[in-house]
């Protein structure tokens, strides 16, 4: 035989393998997913009284989520608005607004 396709023939060998492994894998994953994940039991019953939503006031917003909105804001063209409601709670620059507004600062921000 003809060394070339003895390496054709090789390749298909191989090829029709990892094929096989490939679709024994995937199966056991899928076999091991259905035995943790059972939608009857872990799935929350429609009789369940639903969490209450919490309010801005409520949301605990750190200075990266505010800074990384009012950028986000300030680039689609609105970066006055955005320096009038820094001047708003009294300061300069966004890092001398103090940590209590800063649910109220990014629930007007939304706003904008």
């Amino acid at each position: 035989m003809d060394p070339m396709m003895e390496l054709v023939n090789a390749l298909n060998a191989l090829t029709a393998a990892l094929q096989k492994f490939s679709s024994q894998t995937t199966n056991a994953y899928l076999d091991t997913f259905e035995e943790i994940y059972d939608p009857e039991k872990d799935e929350p019953q429609a009789a369940e009284v639903p969490k209450e939503q919490p309010t801005p006031e409520q949301q605990t917003v750190t200075f990266v989520q505010l800074r990384s909105r009012l950028s986000e804001i300030s680039r689609s063209g609105k970066t006055a608005e955005v320096k009038e409601l820094i001047a708003k709670y009294g300061a300069s620059k966004l890092s001398d607004i103090a940590e209590s507004d800063y649910a109220a600062v990014l629930a007007e921000a939304e706003g904008l």
